[in-house]
């Protein structure tokens, strides 16, 4: 696990076939968003405030480490939430190899139905890439696992 990151124990789980996702429609006043260049502090200000890492600096820490050199990557993949005043409160990307990466909203936001609409958009990216995917997630967190079941991940191993 790379500095910077709460040491939490991980998950893996997978979906096999992407053709039947569900497909939720964001809440009004809601919209989305692609990653631009500058956005770093955008994406670790969330990802933070989510709980992610420990400060703000280790987020953008890991981010400048992860994605520094993939700009144009996170412009077609990374995908923010944004709110009725277009702040961006969520995040999600549709990542390298089927990954579902980095999924957070930020607290005050949680519990709005906005998890649902935010995965599905990085599902319908993906597919267009994909056949299957997978991500990470943490054994304790088990909304996040109950919302990766309803869109048919089961978990394969834990670590």
């Amino acid at each position: 696990m790379l500095e910077g990151a709460i040491m939490k124990t991980k998950i893996i789980m997978t979906i096999d076939n992407l053709e039947n996702i569900p497909y939720y429609k964001l809440p009004k006043g809601y919209s989305f968003r692609y990653f631009k260049k500058g956005d770093e502090n955008i994406w670790s200000e969330i990802e933070f405030l989510a709980g992610e890492f420990k400060t703000r600096e280790d987020a953008i820490n890991r981010f400048k480490k992860e994605f520094n050199e993939k700009t144009e990557l996170l412009e077609k993949r990374c995908i923010f939430l944004l709110n009725d005043q277009n702040k961006a409160i969520g995040t999600v990307m549709a990542w390298e190899n089927g990954r579902i990466h980095w999924v957070a909203i930020i607290p005050s936001y949680q519990g709005k139905g906005l998890s649902k609409p935010l995965l599905s958009k990085a599902l319908y990216v993906l597919k267009k890439h994909y056949d299957n995917a997978y991500l990470t997630t943490q054994s304790s967190n088990h909304r996040a696992i109950g919302l990766y079941r309803k869109f048919g991940f089961e978990i394969k191993k834990a670590p």
